[in-house]
């Protein structure tokens, strides 16, 4: 997960801030998402896998590309 840590660096730096802010409020986006789901998004939400109650940005950001990519060749 380095490559996701430097991704977390290269925002905090863009947005004046620190990579652990920038986690912080990732995981109070997906918290939002989780308990408050948008019409459609619950066959998205059991797709998903995650070792706690609640994904991490990290093990989301990973699923979420594992997804598009799937079905991205799939598409193609």
């Amino acid at each position: 997960m380095k490559q996701f840590e430097k991704i977390l660096e290269k925002i905090a730096r863009e947005n004046g801030t620190t990579p652990e802010e920038v986690r912080d409020q990732m995981q109070r986006a997906i918290d939002q998402a989780y308990d408050h789901p948008a019409d459609g998004a619950a066959p998205l939400w059991a797709e998903l896998t995650f070792r706690g109650e609640r994904p991490t940005p990290e093990e989301l950001v990973l699923q979420l590309a594992a997804l598009l990519q799937k079905n991205t060749t799939s598409a193609g």
